[in-house]
């Protein structure tokens, strides 16, 4: 079942941060730091690719913020009450080919991530404390958090600017378009 983590889970996880990295791509200069409507692109996309990185990790302890990471910019406005309000999106956007670049280093960690695990890893119970789960339900885990603010962003995409971005399949298969 090895093979299984690598070949099914991994190409999937890195097809969704394969998707994310698309609409980061994509992003109109204009909606990039546009605050109008909320959260702006860039910190969702942030924030998304933050916690890929982070629960990508063994634990928390081996984790490390990208270099031009800024203080509690990880957390999304309203979402984290334990702040009391204070979590706000940091003043200056961060720039996009420093998002494009975190998901080529969350495309890698992923690769590394999904060769090492074997079944008896994905059993053992995740390094992060906070949640009660395996390593491979963990994965899961993080995989649908990935995809839900990739979700997010395609539909600021599609409704400010609209913008549509392709489907993976997996992080190397395209599907064949539809023939109706």
């Amino acid at each position: 079942m090895h093979d299984y983590w690598q070949t099914a889970i991994g190409r999937q996880f890195a097809a969704a941060i394969q998707m994310l990295r698309s609409a980061v791509e994509a992003c109109p200069d204009d909606l990039w730091d546009d605050r109008a409507h909320g959260t702006p692109f860039w910190h969702l996309a942030y924030h998304a690719l933050f916690y890929a990185d982070f629960y990508l990790s063994d634990d928390a302890e081996t984790f490390q913020a990208r270099d031009f990471h800024v203080d509690k910019a990880n957390f999304l406005p309203g979402d984290y009450q334990q702040y009391g309000g204070v979590v706000t999106t940091p003043e200056r956007a961060f720039a996009r080919v420093q998002l494009l670049e975190y998901a080529d280093h969350c495309l890698r960690k992923s690769d590394q991530t999904f060769k090492k695990l074997t079944d008896n890893r994905a059993l053992e119970r995740c390094g992060f404390p906070w949640y009660n789960l395996n390593v491979g339900e963990f994965m899961l885990n993080n995989l649908r958090h990935i995809q839900h603010h990739t979700g997010q962003l395609v539909v600021l995409l599609r409704r400010h600017a609209n913008i549509g971005i392709d489907w993976l399949g997996t992080k190397d298969n395209q599907p064949p378009p539809p023939t109706w």
